[in-house]
């Protein structure tokens, strides 16, 4: 009979894949030392009992960069696609680019965190950043769009891992008290790669080639990877290769990649190559659907080791936590990405410019993600910052519903600025709800799952909403009497569409647009709606301060004492012992 779930999460607990996920059974906490020496080191003359690392440690340091670095690769490369499909002549085709990058930076998200347990963080982040900065290099040298394809969704691999690994080392250098205080230095980093990679995209093109997009994270990502390498000091996981591999779920893993490509593919079809109604569509809709059971019951009855253990669902904030996840990814990234448009299409004005009035969704995000993250490790208190998030976010996305092409720019920043406030309270205080509600051996699991479901959300978000601008604006010029040849060469190009036009047909477009805008917020609002009311009733208090903490820090500190210890007597084994009378 095959070993069942709780076998493998058994096994989990008393041989523990990795040092930095464990429980506090007295067999694990040997393990746990060195994830919490670097910060205890820090912390040592303090007194205090809890760990608080600073900000300056260089492993810290490097994480931080190393998430910075993809964030700012995503967003650098929204700006390009015109210069990439011009380039090779690529047409519609060229929406590929990115649409490779998003999917499988989506789909690779749930397996990063077992993946770490089993073959040990650094040696998983460092593989990811090479893996980023090859297919950043690929890409940079790529001659057919179909080349360019490959190569971005193979750096999309490596980013996705980026991301999910920073914060699940986080997770394991810092005590549970003060994480929110980093992770929300690492959300801030997120709103801001997002406000100033548009920014940086919009520079690069406009004076040099596209390629420089990928030339400049091909080289910030090797900085990454030689600072992780030579700064984090984390412990690799000291077992066989083999064992290591047989210790994957991968029936598992194989169908957690076929479900999202089945679902996300005929998504980003449907409306443009296909019809909705079309067998492309919806046959691997279906087999999405199939995909999703077999994975369920394979998690559920034969994985040893299961990538996605189902048992985390019977705690109710990791379900609510998902949730709200999944409903604001599709909030989030849709205001990301609709926004720029409304800003260039309805208001004409230049993709730089649309970038810049986007800051006001990207800086208070970045503010009070920060603040979020330090009242939550000062108070220990999330839910009420989680709700009050949700409730000003719903807002803003409200007020968001009334723009039309007459809407001053005062109004928009002042909707932006709410939306951005809901957005920062939100974006890492749902991660810490998470970690908190479950054992240290499942801490890194939760972290890949929560970043998994809101990239699914917003992946879903963009295609479904797409189709709601598209037929939107279709109706629109339809009842205006635009011919259907004029409704597609527009909704295919709008930008083009709206500066190849003039006097009222200009405008009749711009008005169509701004109702398509109109009408995704609608459908947004709703979902930061049920993300509040998820939390509500589902996500639990937990407290922040685990039980083990002093004692970890107390043998984190004996750690740091032996390794300098050892460095010492290395360096006076290797001076001349008349130097050292």
């Amino acid at each position: 009979m095959a070993p069942s779930q709780n076998a493998g999460a058994d096994d989990l607990e008393m041989n523990p894949l990795h040092p930095e996920s464990l429980g506090p059974s007295d067999k694990t906490l040997q393990d746990q030392d060195h994830a919490h020496a670097h910060s205890a080191a820090l912390d040592e003359d303090s007194g205090g009992s809890t760990i608080s690392p600073t900000s300056s440690s260089p492993e810290k340091a490097e994480r931080t960069d190393g998430k910075h670095e993809v964030l700012l690769e995503d967003q650098t490369n929204l700006l390009p696609a015109k210069q990439i499909s011009s380039a090779f002549n690529a047409g519609r085709t060229s929406t590929w680019v990115g649409t490779a990058y998003i999917l499988t930076s989506t789909v690779f998200q749930p397996v990063y965190g077992r993946f770490s347990d089993i073959f040990g963080r650094k040696q998983l982040l460092c593989s990811t950043l090479a893996l980023f900065g090859i297919g950043s290099i690929a890409a940079a040298l790529s001659r057919t769009i179909v080349q360019l394809i490959v190569f971005r969704a193979i750096t999309g691999i490596g980013g996705g891992g980026i991301v999910t690994l920073s914060q699940i080392i986080i997770g394991d250098v810092v005590s549970l008290k003060d994480r929110g205080k980093y992770q929300g230095i690492l959300g801030g980093m997120v709103a801001i790669a997002n406000g100033v990679g548009p920014l940086i995209g919009g520079g690069v093109t406009s004076h040099t080639t596209w390629r420089w997009c990928f030339w400049i994270n091909s080289i910030l990502a090797g900085a990454a990877l030689i600072s992780c390498f030579l700064l984090l000091p984390l412990k690799g996981v000291h077992e066989e290769m083999l064992p290591k591999l047989r210790k994957i779920d991968y029936a598992g893993t194989v169908m957690i990649l076929l479900s999202c490509l089945a679902i996300l593919l005929p998504l980003s079809w449907g409306g443009s190559s296909f019809n909705w109604q079309s067998a492309a569509v919806i046959v691997p809709l279906i087999l999405g659907c199939f995909f999703v059971g077999v994975l369920l019951l394979v998690e559920a009855k034969y994985a040893t080791l299961p990538n996605i253990p189902l048992s985390m669902f019977r705690i109710t904030t990791v379900t609510g936590v998902l949730i709200a996840n999944f409903a604001s990814g599709i909030a989030y990234f849709s205001a990301l990405y609709f926004m720029p448009q409304y800003f260039q299409i309805v208001k004409g004005v230049t993709p730089i410019r649309s970038g810049i009035l986007l800051l006001p969704l990207i800086v208070p995000q970045t503010i009070c993600s920060f603040i979020a993250g330090f009242i939550a490790s000062k108070t220990g208190e999330y839910k009420y910052q989680i709700l009050n998030g949700y409730g000003i976010w719903t807002i803003g996305l409200g007020l968001l519903c009334t723009l039309n092409v007459t809407t001053s720019e005062a109004k928009i920043v002042v909707f932006l600025l709410l939306a951005g406030i809901g957005t920062g309270q939100t974006l890492q205080t749902t991660l810490v709800a998470a970690q908190a509600s479950l054992p240290r051996k499942d801490m890194a699991v939760v972290t890949g799952l929560r970043n998994f479901v809101r990239l699914l959300g917003g992946a879903i978000a963009l295609a479904v909403c797409q189709s709601i601008v598209n037929n939107t604006v279709s109706v629109h010029l339809k009842g205006q009497g635009f011919s259907l040849a004029m409704i597609r060469q527009i909704t295919a190009n709008p930008t083009e569409g709206v500066a190849s036009a003039s006097g009222d047909a200009k405008a009749i477009i711009q008005s169509a647009f701004a109702l398509g805008v109109r009408n995704v917020f609608l459908f947004c609002a709703p979902c930061t709606g049920l993300a509040f009311f998820a939390v509500f009733f589902l996500i639990k208090r937990h407290n922040l301060q685990r039980d083990d903490d002093a004692e970890l820090k107390a043998r984190g500190k004996e750690w740091i004492r032996r390794r300098m210890g050892k460095k010492v007597s290395r360096t006076e084994e290797g001076v001349p012992q008349s130097s050292t009378q």
